[in-house]
């Protein structure tokens, strides 16, 4: 089964665009060949190499394909599949294999302990590095998994085990039950102690999933050992026979004599000029390429290569190109054009097997049907094939270059079954400056207009289903487009340059013929219903399209995608969610906003308890199953508010701030910040939250995004008045370690990770920094004019 996983992955993923489709398989085009490895090398190190090739060498041709360890594990099996015969390890122990092995059960039972799905046969064996839920291939609902292996106990002595699952659980060792943690039931943690001996112990977990969440996780502690989750390095299996390199059998010792002599040879014949060995320099001196007589027949560019030159195995159209190269000598010492460096790297590294550049390349007809799709979907060459180069350096950014090239980021095809390799630097060189000096043209490199906010909502609605539908074939943010797997979105602005994005939505036929990409604005003209929208013209329309995507993964998700499960996602327009909310408390009110910056109002404590950006909340924690959990932000960026109410009066301009414990039901901190009165919705639909301090000061508190560049800031509109005199009302505008102003009405809090900007149109501001309990304070004394104030808040984080 092995074998055929990494046959399969060979096969797939992109090694048969180099190296033959199958040992000894005819090609009519040249592989690059591989040697009898089964003879060579063994699993450990084959593997090892495959998942990193650039680690053993940097400036080689080979490049790293991002394969996991384990599919790495399988195409070293497969490649080495010869020593599976090996008649030296046919009576030979079994492997010991690091992590456990695994039964997968599938039950419609009442009944769902594991110990009565075990006595059925499995659905599923396996074998996994640790103790998991995440078994592959399972189901939602309605499952069962035992797992079995031996551990390994460094120092005798009192050890305990822990699971935590959701649902039941129990764990064994050496067949004495120390964990009972049976039972369907929410994310629960059991314990057991057992004395332990130094050595072996056989150990057994078993786990089944009823319905609703599920997970498991295994942990031990002991002598000298910190509680941790239990190490594949401490657990291990029974596997295969082990495989072991062909011819093998007669135990190599090292002649220090032969190994001298080697060394000197290794200098004399010029090996030390490619291969670094320390301590090693080559001595043989080799002439200079315009002096070398190319049609000598026992040269190493002959046919009858003379005894201790190299021998490079050419075959007679490579002789033919080299001494071409070599016949016009007053080329050989002039750089390459940029247009020149492109060719030769793309054809030293065999770019060409993939990609077609300029006519040239591209996978040949005997191995196209091995560049595949990961979904079931028919999109044509442009799901299977990997896309073309032509004229991809007026396309794509510098810095996105470089990141796909070398660090394998940005890539946008998720279905395209044949991976886009990691290069080593050494290997490409300049390749990527090449590229863009060869292709960028002046309407490649059109700068963007400034971003503007509306524009960026504009192009939020022409991407959605009541736009232009674009989400009818691309995804964002990780989401699933309507139909057609068409490349996520998230990252394209990362991706392209603008004059290449204009040139490809004016005309994508023109730039790519045969494509599925519409035409949107034929004739430059929008479409009839969107003659409203970002200015009613193409050149506005298309600038709003760029201002979105500007915002990366800081977009809210255009209308018309859904993500699955309980995630609530703001899209028409603001979302309010009372729940009980992780870290803010049982009276949590959450506003979602489109713009993607979302808040949480504790009405226990009566402040505003924090703001965060991108996704807005999984209700799921008391949806779901039987509830019970109290979900944190979805999104990122979090950003906990001062702690403490909003607004206090205090006895004196030094007396500490009241305390108020986000997350705290006890009364102490109830109402801390004011009486609640709820909360009234504008025309957009966006809350003003309401509040009375000490009975006599009313504040009234709206939450607002404002769009920036690539992210939206809080502006936090406050009105505050009273029919009584209030002395010494303050504001808490902002606490951290360090405060400092920057600007007129601008403070930075803790080195710039937080940006406040004060604002009144009718009233004059003058907030102090103080020091309190081993924190800095930006404190706003709040003068009233006929008894009310206004004044703005914008926290840029």
């Amino acid at each position: 089964m092995l074998v055929e996983l990494g046959r399969k992955l060979y096969q797939s993923v992109g090694c048969v665009a180099c190296h033959a489709i199958e040992k000894g398989a005819a090609s009519k085009v040249p592989s690059v060949p591989l040697p009898n490895l089964a003879e060579k090398t063994t699993v450990n190190h084959l593997e090892a190499f495959l998942e990193d090739p650039l680690k053993e060498r940097p400036a080689s041709r080979m490049p790293n394909l991002g394969l996991s360890r384990d599919e790495a594990h399988a195409i070293a099996v497969y490649l080495l599949r010869d020593q599976l015969t090996n008649p030296q390890v046919a009576q030979g122990e079994k492997a010991r294999v690091s992590g456990v092995k695994y039964e997968y059960y599938e039950h419609n039972v009442a009944d769902a302990s594991i110990e009565n799905v075990g006595r059925s046969k499995p659905k599923a064996t396996g074998s996994i590095d640790h103790f998991t839920a995440e078994i592959p291939g399972h189901r939602e609902n309605k499952f069962a998994v035992k797992f079995t292996g031996i551990l390994t106990v460094l120092k005798p002595g009192k050890y305990t085990f822990f699971t935590t699952s959701d649902d039941g659980s129990r764990l064994y060792i050496d067949a004495h039950e120390v964990v009972d943690n049976d039972g369907v039931h929410p994310a629960a943690e059991k314990q057991g102690e057992v004395e332990l001996s130094e050595g072996e112990h056989a150990i057994v977990v078993t786990y089944f999933q009823d319905a609703g969440e599920w997970s498991l996780k295994v942990e031990w502690s002991g002598p000298d050992l910190p509680r941790q989750e239990i190490p594949p390095a401490a657990l291990h299996h029974a596997g295969e026979r082990p495989m072991v390199p062909l011819n093998s059998s007669e135990k190599y010792t090292v002649d220090p004599m032969k190994a001298q002599l080697g060394g000197r040879m290794f200098a004399a014949m010029g090996c030390a000029s490619c291969h670094q060995i320390k301590g090693e320099e080559s001595i043989r001196q080799s002439k200079a390429l315009a002096d070398l007589n190319a049609d000598n027949d026992t040269g190493c560019l002959g046919t009858h290569v003379a005894r201790g030159l190299p021998n490079y195995d050419l075959n007679d159209d490579q002789r033919a190109a080299i001494k071409a190269a070599l016949a016009d000598k007053a080329e050989l010492d002039k750089p390459f054009e940029p247009k020149e460096q492109v060719v030769h790297t793309m054809a030293a590294v065999n770019c060409y097997a993939c990609h077609n550049r300029d006519g040239i390349g591209g996978p040949t007809s005997e191995r196209a049907e091995f560049f595949k799709m990961t979904a079931e979907f028919d999109m044509g060459d442009e799901g299977k094939i990997p896309p073309p180069l032509t004229h991809v350096g007026g396309k794509l950014l510098a810095s996105a270059m470089d990141a796909i090239i070398y660090d394998g980021k940005l890539h946008i095809r998720p279905v395209l079954a044949t991976r886009m390799p990691m290069w080593g630097k050494q290997a490409l060189g300049s390749l990527v400056d090449a590229f863009q000096k060869a292709d960028s043209t002046p309407e490649s490199d059109v700068k963007p207009p400034e971003f503007n906010a509306q524009a960026a909502q504009d192009g939020r609605t022409l991407l959605g289903v009541k736009g232009l539908g674009c989400v009818n074939c691309h995804g964002v943010l990780g989401v699933k487009s309507l139909g057609m797997p068409a490349p996520d979105l998230t990252e394209m602005h990362d991706r392209l340059k603008y004059g290449w994005y204009k040139q490809w939505m004016d005309n994508p036929p023109a730039l790519k013929a045969g494509t599925r990409m519409p035409q949107f604005w034929a004739g430059h003209e929008p479409p009839a219903n969107l003659t409203g929208v970002a200015g009613g013209t193409e050149d506005g329309q298309q600038a709003a399209l760029w201002d979105y995507l500007s915002m990366g993964p800081q977009m809210m998700l255009p209308v018309g995608l859904m993500p699955g499960g309980f995630e609530l996602v703001p899209s028409d327009g603001p979302l309010i969610h009372r729940t009980f909310m992780a870290g803010v408390g049982p009276r949590a009110i959450l506003v979602g906003f489109p713009e993607g910056v979302h808040v949480a109002f504790d009405a226990n404590g009566v402040k505003l308890a924090e703001a965060w950006r991108g996704k807005f909340f999984d209700a799921g924690g008391m949806w779901e199953g039987r509830g019970g959990r109290w979900n944190p932000p979805l999104g990122h960026d979090i950003l906990p508010m001062p702690n403490g109410p909003a607004f206090a009066v205090l006895e004196h301009a030094d007396s500490p701030w009241p305390e108020l414990e986000m997350g705290r039901n006890d009364e102490k901190f109830r109402n801390v910040g004011g009486h609640f009165k709820g909360y009234v919705l504008d025309k957009e639909e966006r809350p003003t939250f309401h509040y009375v301090l000490n009975e006599t000061i009313d504040i009234q508190e709206q939450p607002v995004p404002v769009l920036k560049t690539a992210k939206a800031n809080l502006d936090r509109k406050f009105t505050v008045s009273s029919k009584d005199p209030v002395k010494d009302l303050y504001f808490l505008a902002g606490e951290g370690k360090k405060i400092e102003q920057t600007s007129p009405g601008v403070w930075s809090v803790n080195g710039g990770k937080v940006t406040v900007t004060l604002t009144a149109k009718d009233a004059k501001l003058e907030p102090v920094v103080r020091d309190s309990n081993g924190q800095k304070q930006l404190l706003v004394p709040i003068q009233f004019t006929n008894g009310a104030v206004s004044f703005d808040e914008e926290i840029a984080w």
